[in-house]
């Protein structure tokens, strides 16, 4: 019983410091991979007390990926047809 209450205890604060660091690495991963990101981002949405970082990676992810294929896939695609 003791055990339980220490867990309770638990400030805020160090729930915050895990999700954080949590919401940048969703972040860095939509960057290397739009579908890893948006996965990632549907993972966190499911879960209860992540749904804000979840929307906020697959909104990045979606937008990154549209950037990625409408900007800089045609530019490379030129830069490579010469």
């Amino acid at each position: 019983m003791d055990n339980f209450s220490t867990l309770q205890s638990m400030p805020a604060e160090d729930k915050f410091k895990l999700g954080k660091k949590w919401f940048w690495m969703g972040i860095a991963i939509s960057f290397f991979s739009a579908i890893a990101g948006l996965l990632y981002g549907i993972v966190l949405a499911l879960e209860k007390n992540y749904q804000k970082e979840g929307l906020i990676i697959i909104s990045v992810a979606i937008i990154w990926g549209i950037i990625v294929f409408f900007v800089i896939a045609p530019i490379l695609i030129n830069l490579i047809k010469g």
